[in-house]
């Protein structure tokens, strides 16, 4: 993500006014207040534009709170969800009828045709998706319904990494990749509204989110080594023969990406832990069994060995 705003880096007199002219010109009409503490008073603001209707932003600081009133909703603006998780601190949230406590790791669902408030206790921060309605194509009733229950869906924990994770690895220049990772994410979001509404539109958006759910399965257990089609099949109530079908049609076997996954997880971790942790070790992290099949399979995708590999990013 981009910073685009550090208010620490200016002088105390100016922070206050600074942060406001951002909100004002970049998100929809608020009443917006931001709070010292302890005798500290900074905000960071970082976004990430991931394609036409959709951006995300990122807030850490000393406090902040956000007013939608009736007022605010009668200014022109445009028609806008917003799904943030709370990354640091905690944070209240008044909306659609409903008082929550939003701690770290819990996400928040806002209708921005609808009244709303929150506000951040202490030191902490949120990152928040924001989609054009149109973006989503769902109507405000159903936004509205999940908003009050959005763990209720089984899409809840992986929307929640999802969201928590986008923008960490640097910006992505635009392109095939931004526009794959802005469907990826319009369609989880989308599901995770509809299951968490009981709408009838979810089936459909399950069935369209299915291979991010598979993976995202996969990548959280690479490391075990009895992984298999069964296995995976059976966690998301589809036959062997469907799971298969799906990979291919993203042409590459089943079997080949769980090791490409795994060879991308030990080459980062050999480059970043050094010569100071055995091979084997790492090998066995990312659920490889065989030490002389991993070095083999290891030079077959980045032409060295595991062992060079280590020695060549081996800090001095």
């Amino acid at each position: 993500m981009v910073v685009v705003l550090d208010t620490g880096l200016l002088p105390m007199s100016e922070r206050i006014a600074a942060a406001q002219d951002l909100l004002a010109d970049n998100e929809i009409p608020s009443i917006n207040q931001f709070g010292a503490v302890a005798g500290q008073l900074w905000h960071r603001f970082a976004v990430w534009d991931l394609g036409e209707g959709v951006h995300a932003t990122q807030f850490i600081g000393t406090g902040l709170s956000v007013l939608r009133g009736a007022a605010q909703l009668r200014v022109a603006a445009p028609e806008r969800v917003g799904l943030g998780v709370q990354l640091t601190g905690s944070g209240t949230f008044e909306h659609c009828g409903a008082d929550q406590i939003i701690d770290v790791g819990e996400l928040s669902l806002t209708d921005g045709t609808s009244t709303s408030a929150y506000s951040s206790n202490g030191v902490g921060g949120s990152k928040v998706v924001i989609f054009d309605y149109d973006q989503l194509a769902l109507p405000v009733e159903t936004v509205r319904s999940a908003a009050t229950k959005l763990k209720s869906s089984p899409l809840y924990g992986l929307v929640t990494a999802h969201i928590a994770a986008l923008g960490e690895q640097g910006d992505i220049e635009p392109g095939s990749a931004r526009i794959m990772l802005k469907s990826a994410t319009t369609q989880l979001v989308r599901a995770l509204i509809t299951t968490a509404a009981d709408d009838p539109r979810q089936r459909g958006d399950l069935h369209d989110t299915l291979y991010l759910r598979i993976a995202a399965y996969i990548e959280q257990r690479l490391w075990d080594p009895g992984l298999n089609p069964d296995q995976i099949a059976r966690a998301h109530n589809i036959s062997v023969r469907h799971l298969y079908n799906i990979w291919s049609a993203r042409g590459i076997p089943l079997s080949q990406w769980i090791v490409g996954a795994r060879l991308e997880g030990a080459h980062a971790d050999l480059a970043r832990l050094g010569r100071g942790t055995p091979i084997g070790a790492v090998a066995c992290h990312w659920g490889f069994t065989n030490l002389s099949h991993f070095a083999r399979r290891f030079r077959g995708a980045y032409g060295m060995s595991p062992r060079d590999w280590q020695r060549a990013n081996d800090q001095p």
